[in-house]
């Protein structure tokens, strides 16, 4: 009989194809929820202290209550990786976003905040672990993915601002409008438990530091560039978390309807859809990446003189200026994921940034909230977030300057 020789199978290549196609989309479908939950709360606050009669104290803590929880849980993000994987971590992340969401329906103060807590504490686990996942699967188009992820992000929390008070109307309350959002959160889910399920043929494991790869945090933090990326995350979140908290109660202060207020501040969301790409197209070399960073900074304190001097006077323009500041989020993103020498480099630069710089963000809305009711008007708050917006503007050059 003739000697049979057998060549090993290579590995379809559609197969890879398709896989890396799923990861995208399950990136993408996670990112679109990062801020479904936060942005729909602040369009309906008002609407949902009218209807659970709950105190300024709890008015100011809502807003802030997703920037503890991503301080809080962001920190322990890596452990927890390490544990279980990174991609077992994100669907764990998501079913607690999921479950948070949907345990606000319940009309009442207690479940509010206990929602609240679960579904940011799911959110701070795939803050941290997303650029990681991005350039783990995608190392090649790590530009590319986070424009795409932090645009689709963008639109979620555009359409939840514009949407959230007629879809709170439709289901007759502002608790069950919440709740909607646990939706597409569990849609998201479904679709991260397919793709983490599916193992490719001769493809890489799943990325999960190893203890070898372990590098703390806290090690990040005494390095010029760690300091200077946690201090720059920081400030961005808390001004964006200050004015996506309370810019619909800002305008509805001035005599703006909360539908109209919601819109205003969805357009601030939307100018980063088509913006973001723009800019990080733009900070790809060294002169770029100092010029974007002092341009959406810029813009942002503009948006913010604009709200204290003459809030109604141009509403969208200012809205416009503060879109394109939101931009500085991505901005420091992609500075995240292209930074260290591997997936654990850039996993301990993202924890440190997120859990300190979370915890720096969660000052900003409280701190609004309590000086509103403090003065019973908005100029002192805008006034603190010109201040943070002049610091966010110093740390951004101090952070480009001289970077490779």
């Amino acid at each position: 009989m003739p000697a049979t020789l057998t060549t090993p199978t290579p590995t379809p290549r559609p197969t890879r194809t398709r896989t890396g196609l799923l990861t995208a989309v399950a990136v993408l479908l996670i990112a679109l929820n990062l801020r479904l939950g936060m942005s729909s709360a602040a369009a309906l606050l008002d609407a949902l202290r009218a209807d659970l009669g709950f105190s300024p104290l709890v008015a100011a803590l809502l807003p802030t209550l997703p920037s503890l929880c991503f301080a809080a849980a962001g920190a322990g993000t890596g452990a927890l990786a390490r544990r279980l994987g990174a991609e077992r971590t994100v669907l764990a992340a998501v079913v607690a976003l999921t479950a948070g969401l949907a345990a606000r329906a319940v009309p009442a103060t207690w479940a509010l905040l206990a929602g609240t807590v679960l579904g940011m504490s799911g959110l701070a686990l795939c803050n941290v672990l997303l650029p990681t996942l991005v350039r783990t699967h995608f190392p090649e188009r790590v530009g590319l993915l986070t424009g795409l992820y932090t645009t689709t992000l963008a639109l979620g929390a555009t359409l939840a601002s514009a949407v959230a008070v007629p879809v709170a109307g439709a289901v007759g309350s502002p608790s069950l409008g919440l709740a909607v959002w646990a939706l597409p959160a569990l849609v998201a889910a479904g679709v991260w438990a397919a793709r983490t399920g599916i193992r490719t043929p001769g493809a890489a494991p799943a990325p999960t530091p190893t203890p070898g790869e372990r590098i703390s945090p806290w090690a990040m933090a005494r390095t010029r560039l760690g300091a200077l990326v946690t201090a720059y995350f920081g400030l961005q979140a808390l001004n964006a978390y200050a004015i996506t908290g309370w810019l619909p109660s800002l305008l509805s202060g001035h005599g703006m309807s909360e539908g109209a207020a919601g819109v205003v501040l969805a357009v601030a969301q939307a100018v980063g859809i088509p913006v973001s790409f723009a800019v990080l197209a733009l900070a790809k070399g060294p002169a770029g990446l100092r010029w974007a960073f002092a341009g959406v900074s810029t813009a942002m304190l503009a948006g913010f003189a604009g709200l204290l001097v003459a809030p109604m006077a141009l509403p969208l323009v200012w809205a416009v200026l503060v879109g394109l500041g939101l931009c500085s989020f991505p901005l420091v993103l992609a500075v995240i994921a292209r930074s260290g020498s591997g997936p654990a480099q850039t996993t301990a630069l993202s924890t440190l940034s997120q859990s300190l710089g979370y915890l720096l963000a969660a000052l900003g809305p409280l701190a609004v909230g309590l000086l509103h009711t403090a003065t019973g008007g908005w100029t002192a708050p805008m006034v603190l977030l010109l201040a943070t917006a002049a610091a966010q503007l110093v740390v951004g050059i101090a952070l480009t300057r001289g970077r490779p």
